[in-house]
């Protein structure tokens, strides 16, 4: 029999489990639920039960080499179907296969695993959040799975032990605490996925709920190479306002979201979104190791499960919660990352308030040093040419380029400088035309069809106030001032309320690569003290 070219080596207590999965004796041991946190710390609670210790013993039991790759309908598939029924019954969950049991069977000894983490709510026990990963891999490969070499066991501990383990840890953090939300959870293990989606297929023929029951479904698929603090969330687009339930503001230093916009038919979420449910997937990327024997626990980012578990549970809790899913959007299958590159399209940068080049001299003193003057602008007529130098500007030393830039973005026109000619070193007061009017906020913005709840910012003036905030193109702004956006047009009336006022400040609640923060966008010129701002 071969052999894996690239064999864990794991400790004497995993192989004896593993060979306990493989006898039909095998014992199972139950543990009752941790009791339950106080409500407003049971999340805390359950994010710090999600362990690495946990997460690699859960990888290295499934990708080790007697599960000879889980090749759906295998004795190593069916291996790890027993260890996965085992944590099931230990936590307690309801099963939810056929006749009261884990396990759906279906062709050629397949087996899909489904529970239920039941609701507090009796108004919505009955509508489920599906969180599925499939548990099967290649076995030991061939030309149509694998990219070689080929007859080596491929133990896919990424490709997706690795998602299993992250939604085995979200089932245990849910029991520890005790935490029952609002809506049920249907939690799927599933086979056949590497055989074109036969588990999720069979499921969605021969559902053990109501398919209309579900309300989202949820993919968790190879998330065990978190690289650069990327995770990528995919489908968002598939559902109305879905992208603000998948933003975090716990997310950890470095770690962002990407919400791509690229969705196919090449995991389990496909086959939910066939059938008219809105449907994410978790996904931390492809690499070289894809359907190769070299797919192997060693060359995991542990930690990065863990945070991507972490991100999961904090995810999945809001979603069961919320008073209404979002609503499905067929029209997500035209919307491709080219798509995006079109809509999220910046705006051209705003033309330049003054009509000759300058830029800024610091020897002696700091000035505006003008470079070139364009024959017959309203400059030229003003008699400045290529060579004077600003020194004052409404009476005030020139400070430096960005608090010149500020003035000018600011300023009603005229502005009063104070020009040196380089010729003669006169001195001469002039008032200075400025083009096109004065800019009180800096920012732009466009809506989005399939977040009518935000806007996207197409541009960010330099030197502007939301430049001096921090913001960003392609931000999102979901609030102002605390109040929810409603459309693109109210905001616009919703800003301009805000800056007629007089206030010193607008708060903005954005979403940054989809991490949520409270951001002040300082109206009177100065970065603002406060910690949280992003200044």
């Amino acid at each position: 029999m071969p052999r894996s070219l690239y064999s864990n080596r794991l400790q004497l207590s995993v192989h004896t489990a593993l060979a306990l999965l493989f006898s039909s004796s095998c014992c199972y041991f139950f543990f009752l639920p941790a009791c339950p946190a106080a409500e407003s710390l049971w999340l805390d609670a359950a994010r710090a039960s999600i362990t690495k210790n946990e997460l690699h013993n859960h990888v290295s039991v499934l990708a080790d080499d007697m599960l000879e790759g889980r090749e759906g309908g295998s004795r190593g598939g069916r291996a790890a179907a027993r260890y996965l029924v085992q944590k099931l019954q230990e936590a307690r969950l309801r099963p939810a296969g056929n006749g009261d049991q884990f396990t759906q069977n279906f062709q050629h000894n397949h087996q899909n695993l489904l529970a239920i983490w039941p609701s507090s709510d009796p108004d919505l026990q009955d509508e489920y959040v599906l969180v599925g990963a499939h548990y099967d891999h290649v076995g030991y490969g061939s030309r149509r799975n694998s990219y070689g070499p080929w007859g080596y066991i491929h133990n896919g501990a990424d490709d997706n032990a690795s998602g299993v383990a992250a939604v085995l840890e979200v089932i245990d953090a849910l029991v520890q605490t005790g935490h029952q939300p609002r809506r049920s959870i249907l939690f799927a293990f599933w086979d056949g996925e590497e055989q074109g989606l036969l588990g999720s297929k069979y499921w969605k023929r021969n559902p053990t709920i109501p398919l209309s029951s579900v309300g989202l479904a949820i993919n968790v698929d190879m998330v065990g190479r978190l690289t650069n603090g990327r995770i990528e969330v995919g489908g968002t687009r598939s559902a109305v306002s879905s992208r603000n339930f998948m933003c975090s503001s716990s997310l950890p230093e470095g770690v962002w979201l990407d919400f791509n916009w690229e969705y196919k038919n090449n995991s389990d979420h496909w086959t939910f979104f066939q059938a008219g449910i809105p449907s994410l997937y978790v996904h931390t990327g492809v690499h070289d190791d894809y359907h190769r024997p070299s797919d192997d626990v060693e060359k995991l980012n542990i930690d990065g499960i863990r945070i991507v578990s972490d991100y999961l549970l904090q995810q999945l809790s809001q979603l069961t919660d919320v008073k209404k899913l979002p609503t499905f959007r067929r029209t997500a299958i035209s919307e491709t990352p080219a798509t995006q590159r079109r809509l999220e399209q910046s705006l051209p940068a705003l033309s330049l308030r003054l009509d000759f080049a300058w830029q800024l001299n610091t020897s002696p003193a700091n000035s505006i040093l003008i470079t070139h003057v364009p024959w017959r602008s309203p400059a030229t007529q003003l008699g400045l040419s290529a060579g004077d130098q600003i020194v004052a500007v409404n009476g005030q030393p020139v400070i430096g380029e960005a608090a010149f830039q500020r003035m000018l973005l600011r300023s009603e026109s005229p502005l009063n400088v104070q020009v040196v000619k380089q010729s003669t070193g006169e001195q001469l007061d002039l008032s200075l035309p400025l083009v096109g009017k004065p800019t009180r906020l800096g920012l732009s913005w466009r809506a989005d069809q399939a977040e009518p709840k935000s806007v996207y910012v197409t541009r960010v003036v330099p030197h502007s106030p939301a430049a001096l905030a921090g913001i960003k193109l392609h931000d999102r702004i979901y609030e102002v001032d605390g109040k929810a956006i409603v459309g693109a047009s109210e905001l616009l009336t919703q800003i301009q309320a805000s800056l007629d006022s007089g206030q010193p400040a607008i708060d903005c609640l954005i979403e940054s690569k989809g991490r949520l923060q409270h951001v002040q966008i300082s109206l009177t010129g100065e970065a603002s003290p406060q910690p949280d701002a992003t200044l």
